[in-house]
């Protein structure tokens, strides 16, 4: 039996975390696996390139997550990186989209559900920033049906329940007809 972290990158879960700048997604992965593996700053654009990273995360197994540029991304080689990002839905078998809870304008969302949708990836909402409220805010106008997965990457609160959502909702989200 092969350990896993000899797991080929093309045998594991390929998880993309997706969202504008400086929604947390950086932060998300280096809570996620407990180690500061993504360069996390304030200054917009941290992130130019999508990175993949290769992990084990309980209780998920062997996974690769792939840290993507901002969704909002502006200029000439913003739209590169913002092009890119879009690429990397086709390696993901999970999409998390990942937004700030205290924002109020949901249009690059919107637009990347879409794409998974139409590109038929499956996807999780998160909302991130979570120690920032008093309260979880409803968004079930914007979102439809959607469960948000609120989460703080930096205290950490919600990222268990977050994982058990990733491995409950993996299986039955990949053979699900979105």
């Amino acid at each position: 039996m092969m350990s896993m972290n000899k797991t080929p990158r093309s045998n594991r879960t390929h998880i993309g975390l997706f969202g504008r700048r400086n929604v947390g997604k950086s932060s998300v992965i280096n809570a996620l696996t407990n180690q500061n593996i993504s360069l996390v700053s304030d200054q917009l654009g941290t992130t130019t390139d999508p990175v993949f990273k290769s992990m084990e995360i309980l209780p998920l197994g062997p996974v690769v997550l792939i840290d993507t540029a901002g969704i909002d991304d502006v200029g000439e080689l913003g739209e590169l990186r913002v092009s890119r990002t879009y690429d990397v839905i086709n390696k993901t078998d999970i999409g998390l989209v990942i937004f700030d809870v205290n924002q109020d304008e949901f249009t690059d969302e919107l637009n990347l559900i879409k794409e998974f949708k139409k590109r038929k990836k499956p996807y999780l909402l998160i909302a991130n920033k979570l120690d920032t409220v008093d309260k979880e805010i409803e968004y079930a106008d914007i979102f439809k049906k959607d469960k948000i997965h609120f989460v703080s990457a930096s205290s950490k609160k919600g990222i268990e329940e977050l994982k058990e959502a990733i491995g409950k909702n993996l299986n039955y989200l990949l053979n699900f007809n979105i």
